[in-house]
């Protein structure tokens, strides 16, 4: 194929998200903390307390970056350089150039200004700039090698000094620390288990430069992937300590006494070399006989095993305050399983013993879990940064999800503080109480919780409550709890005891005064809703009493109303449809009866109406709800209710909808509709783990609950409650809370991370919990653990995400509706829609174009192939034969503003093995009502077992198969329909096959597929668009391009005939004859552009179609992104150019950042691509 260079240079990059391979953070000439990232070969910045976007500085042209050195801010003479690397590239920058990238002077080329870049003689792990000024510089090479280096300012140069190192074993890690101006301590860690520790003397020009080698370890039992130095440590009894730790592929950490002593002797040359030989003679382990008088024998301190797999990364906070009675290290590692745990390290022996322990293999310390961090999805924290501060530790956090978070001190919501009264409450509270505790305090307080006005009392007052502060008897204990708002609590015992607590700065308690003989209580659910103007508890007995308490009640309770029978439950009633404050309401159960009441409670007067509820037998209610005159009940066996009332007042069951069969409904929850848009849509959570929106409608006297959303949020295995919280931009983001094994977990189920999580010991005990409306992030938990009650309180969750992620794995699949939406698949099971044009970003992070507006999470294998049609419905497939069919819902709702979808069918015509994977698929709409919404599809899907199938699909009728062929014992790779009729597949033979789809399978043997050759090994990737057909009208032409393994781009040009318009002119081209009266498919013209990369392509895509030819634009794992343009492929060029020859003219060829591409996709009207892989990235064409 003749081919041309073009440059036109209008391909422009506007958003990446890719892992985060750097991070630093970096404090500005004003004492405001930012934080440095690295993606991909920029880095961006962004201001730590505001998580404002600051921009990006471009470092490297086609080098991602690997680390990023900031000089310590305390010290006397500031460096002026921040130090960058990634493989053999390092670059120093002007301190100003950051400087004026946080001010927003200058253009993109006055911030690079300054800037000396060189390419080191090895791959770099590790560089530091000099904390003692002069701006010199030491990198750390693979190979154990120090290279000093320093900038010749009059050549604007960095040039690199003499090498140094005591040998050259091949590192997988490796770490610096500054001991003087003169002298580096060099950890290093090797791929062969051995952890090196050395001095580096750097000396004064014209001096002697020195190594001296200290350590040598060894114990682990696989390579070492992350090494790091403490600073020196003034314990409690004064003396110094330097510790070295360490982790590897055997999931352990490790800590070593790197300590120097006057008693230590230094390794000799030939010494080392010893060890070093015998370590490395079975590869890893315990391999060196050592003796008890060997110093190095005995330095390991500490060994724990962490994580879930491999521990990439260890470190120590620079600024480690020991206290006076006990030596605690705080030590943080991070890891393959995306996971940041703490550590404490507790020194047990003194430390003057430290080191040359009696047993060469025997921990003198000991390495206990702290907590963990699970902030990122997928695998991977490829980076972190730590910084110290008197008021604790500040961690940020890179993923492979291109997702940053902070965590620990300065993790603030920027929304107002909660103030309750004059005391602003804690980030962060955890209390115990005992029966004994709460007696006493209760004892003690012996007044109302608050100094507000009294409410008029309707009832009889009740005795005073017993002054005792011992329990009743030896089995009393709490067991029910409930919220009367974020500032009040009720806890009640097995012996009919209430008490009433009050956050301030501590729980303060008073007992309230009962009736005698109350029996058994029964407090109210927890509102879901909008909180009321006059909170309220409802408390039920066994003996048909209902009294309620009041926020600023004293400690008697009001007496409302009375029922036949043993009250079972209490629910408040929310309804989202209306804001009548002045009345509340809720539902009543009785035991073993199905008639139920509906009690309306003026708040002022705290008069009262009933109404009756008739339920069905056997019905047990375990959540309820108000919606545009609906009442909504949910049961303990999954099913929803919908109630409506009847000529009499009394309501009665008109709808019923299974959910979940024997999963119980936890909560049900109104959503408020748009302005002038009435739609009763309600959330439900369940303990199957899901929560699932569904529409109530009614037309005519015919009523329907319609699901338009369901998902299965990854945090939790049951789903207890939800409601939603304004954010600090003021938009309603939904909240979610539930068990997982053994904790208590509040999620944010809008921006898809964990609020808290508390550890109760699982939901088999009694709990109550209430969000703190005032703040994003707040809310309360009250649960019985071991005979006490335990009370949570958090105002804003201790981590905060900085910028935005999405999958935590390689992306597979990728597709672009004809609307605003992209999805996006990958080898961690989840699909994610992105809706593209929003020019504001993200509301975290820079402004991106792209927002995730949903997840879903259904497949259990890796992703294969992604297809929309329209906006309204996505298809999926993958492995084990797995395919699902989505349908999407915009919701006219003012709370939930995400995008709603529910999985409307999986594919049930498994194959008897049922494990190939389904690799491609097409799908085209073969009718369509308009008037319901109605479609039926035709679905032409290939497996890895050499099948071709074509299903009829709709939603009544589900799947129906209309044909099924077998290819040869390739395997296919891709699929497209050719109109309605024709089927074009791919294989790992090179070869486009072309099947007749005419009519449903018969006995008969199926017509034989048209065959042509265009690869030499497998087709990776294939992109088909019909043009523009002939004066007839009748015959199909198509383009098809497609890229191969074999680093070629093959283009052919396909013309179908019909029989009835067959001419009997002749045709140069390759002409297929029909079969059975079938119409002709001819190749007009086929063509191979060899070398097109300089690896398998694995994503074409055509971009635009027009007189001059075809605009394509290509992927492949060389990391470079091309524009082709494709003529002659028509077969009528006027150029004269030989009749059937395709010309390509390589327009654009630049650098991608996205590592094992996956696909290319073409959306914005042609005017932007996307290409996913290891993240991915959205480029303009500039067409």
């Amino acid at each position: 194929m003749p081919r041309e260079l073009a440059a036109l240079g209008r391909l422009h990059r506007e958003h990446v998200l890719n892992p985060i391979t750097a991070l630093a953070f970096y404090t500005s000439i004003d004492g405001q903390k930012y934080l440095l990232a690295g993606e991909d070969t920029d880095i961006k910045v962004y201001h730590v307390q505001t998580s404002h976007y600051c921009g990006q500085l471009p470092v490297f042209r086609s080098q991602s970056i690997h680390g990023i050195a900031v000089p310590p801010v305390d010290i006397s003479e500031p460096s002026s350089l921040v130090l960058v690397w990634g493989g053999h590239s390092v670059k120093a920058l002007p301190r100003n150039a950051i400087e004026n990238l946080i001010s927003g002077h200058g253009t993109q080329r006055d911030l690079t200004r300054g800037a000396v870049e060189a390419r080191a003689p090895d791959w770099i792990f590790d560089g530091r700039i000099s904390p003692f000024g002069e701006n010199r510089i030491v990198l750390l090479t693979a190979h154990n090698e120090v290279i000093p280096a320093h900038i010749d300012h009059d050549r604007s140069k960095l040039v690199f000094d003499k090498i140094l190192s005591p040998s050259r074993p091949i590192l997988y890690s490796g770490n610096f620390f500054w001991l003087s101006k003169e002298c580096v301590l060099v950890a290093a860690g090797t791929v062969f288990g051995e952890i090196l520790v050395w001095k580096c003397h750097l000396g004064m020009t014209g001096q002697k430069q020195d190594c001296e080698v200290l350590f040598v370890f060894t114990g682990h039992e696989g390579s070492i992937f992350g090494v790091h130095i403490s600073p020196e440590i003034r314990t409690s009894t004064g003396e110094n300590l330097r510790l070295l730790a360490s982790c590897s592929d055997d999931r352990t950490i490790r800590v070593w006494d790197i300590t120097e002593r006057h008693e230590a002797k230094d390794l000799k040359p030939n010494e080392y070399d010893t060890q070093t030989s015998d370590a490395r003679e079975t590869g890893f382990g315990n391999n060196v006989e050592v003796s008890a008088h060997d110093d190095s024998s005995g330095r390991c301190l500490a060994t724990v095993m962490g994580h879930a797999s491999r521990i990439w990364q260890v470190e120590f906070p620079q600024d480690q305050h020991l206290s006076r009675t006990s030596n605690i290290v705080g030590l943080y590692s991070f890891g393959e399983d995306a996971t940041a745990q703490k550590w404490n390290l507790s020194l047990n022996l003194p430390l003057s013993k430290l080191g040359i322990s009696s047993s060469p293999f025997k921990s003198v310390a000991k390495l206990t879990h702290q907590s963990t961090f699970s902030n990122h999805s997928g695998k991977h924290i490829w980076s972190h940064a730590i910084a110290s501060k008197d008021d604790g530790i500040l961690i940020a956090t890179g993923g492979s999800d291109g997702k940053i978070v902070l965590i620990g001190a300065e993790i603030k919501n920027n929304s107002p503080s909660l103030v309750d009264g004059s005391q602003v409450l804690d980030k962060k509270k955890a209390t115990a109480w005992s029966l004994t505790d709460v007696l006493r305090s209760s004892r003690t307080t012996g007044a109302p919780i608050n100094n507000q006005e009294e409410s008029e009392d309707i009832s009889e007052s009740l005795p005073s409550p017993s002054r005792s502060t011992k329990p009743k008897n030896a089995k009393e204990a709490f067991n029910r709890y409930t919220f009367i708002s974020d500032r009040r609590l009720l806890a009640a015992t097995n012996s009919g005891r209430i008490f009433a607590g009050s956050f301030g700065d501590d729980l303060n308690w008073i007992e309230l005064a009962l009736p005698d003989e109350i029996g058994q209580i029964v407090f109210s659910h927890a509102l879901q809703g909008e909180p009321q103007a006059r909170p309220l508890a409802f408390i039920g007995t066994s003996n048909g009493d209902i009294y309620c308490y009041s926020e600023s009640g004293g400690q008697s309770l009001q007496s409302l109303a009375k029922v036949d029978g043993k009250i079972a439950g209490i629910f408040w009633l929310s309804d989202a449809s209306t804001s009548n404050n002045s009345q509340v309401q809720f539902f009543v159960t009785v035991l073993r009866n199905t008639n139920a009441l509906i009690v309306l409670v003026n708040s002022d007067s705290l008069t009262t109406q009933q109404i009756n509820v008739i339920l069905e037998p056997g019905f047990m209610v375990t959540a309820a709800a108000f919606i545009h005159g609906y009442l909504i009940l949910g049961s303990r066996k999954g099913i929803i209710a919908v109630l409506s009332q009847g000529e009499h007042g009394n309501y009665s069951v008109i709808l019923t909808v299974e959910v979940h069969r024997d999963e119980a409904i936890t909560s049900l929850l109104p959503l408020r509709s748009r302005d002038g848009r009435p739609r009763s849509y309600i959330l439900s959570t369940c303990r199957d783990g899901k929560y699932r929106i569904h529409e109530i409608s009614t037309k005519g006297h015919q009523s329907s609950a319609v699901l338009v959303h369901e998902t299965l949020p990854p945090f939790v295995s049951s789903v207890e409650g939800a409601w939603f919280a304004n954010n600090r931009e003021g938009a309603r983001e939904l909240m979610l809370c539930g068990f997982r094994s053994s904790n208590f977990v509040v999620w944010n189920e809008s921006r898809r991370h964990e609020v808290a999580t508390v550890d109760c010991g699982g939901s088999s005990r009694s709990y109550a919990w209430a969000p703190i409306r005032s703040q994003p992030d707040g809310f309360r938990f009250v649960f019985t653990k071991a005979g006490q009650m335990h009370v949570f309180s958090q105002t804003h969750a201790p981590h905060r995400t900085l910028k935005p992620g999405g999958h935590g794995r390689e992306i597979k699949a990728v597709s672009a509706s004809t609307g605003r939406y992209v999805a996006t698949a990958a080898e961690d099971t989840v699909v994610r829609i992105w809706e593209h044009g929003h020019s504001e970003g993200e509301d975290e992070g820079e402004p991106s174009g792209l927002k995730c507006v949903a997840a879903l999470e259904r497949h259990a294998t890796g992703i294969q192939a992604l297809k929309w049609f329209g906006n309204e419905y996505l298809f999926s497939s993958g492995g084990n034969e797995e395919f699902f069919v989505w349908r999407l819902n915009k919701l006219e709702s003012d709370d939930f503003t995400g995008l709603a979808v529910v999985c409307e069918a999986v594919f049930p015509d498994r194959s008897e093995i049922g494990d190939a994977r389904i690799t491609d698929f097409d799908v085209t709409c073969a009718e369509s009502n308009c008037d319901d919404g109605a479609y039926k599809f035709t679905i032409s899907m290939v497996l890895s077992n050499s099948t071709l199938q074509t299903y009829a699909y709709s939603r009544e009728a589900g799947f129906r198969l209309l044909r099924r062929w077998t290819y040869t014992g390739a395997c296919l790779t891709q699929v497209r329909h050719l109109g309605n009729d024709h089927i074009l597949t791919a294989a790992t033979d090179g070869h486009l096959a072309i099947y007749t789809n005419t009519c449903e399978e018969t006995e008969a043997d199926n017509p034989l597929p048209i065959v042509t050759k265009l690869h030499q090994n497998t087709i990776k990737a294939l992109d088909v668009h019909q043009v523009a057909s002939d004066s007839d009208g009748k015959a199909l032409e198509f383009l098809i391009v497609t890229g191969g393994d074999d680093n070629a781009l093959g283009v052919a040009h396909i013309r179908i005939t019909p029989n009835s318009i067959l001419s009997s002119s002749s045709s140069s081209s390759s002409a297929f004859p029909p079969q059975n009266n079938e119409a002709k498919v001819t190749v007009q013209s086929k063509s191979v552009i060899r070398s097109a990369h300089a690896a398998g392509i694995t994503g074409t895509a055509i971009a635009r179609l027009d007189e001059d030819g075809a605009i394509v634009v290509t992927g492949s794992n060389d990391q470079r992104v091309k524009i082709w343009r494709l003529a002659g492929w028509r077969g009528d060029d006027k150029k004269g150019w030989e009749r059937g020859v395709i010309r390509a003219q390589l327009l654009e060829d630049r650098y991608s950042a996205v590592a094992d591409a996956g696909g290319v996709e073409v959306f914005g009207e042609g005017r932007k691509a996307i290409v996913v892989g290891v993240g991915f990235e959205v480029w303009d064409l500039g067409f």
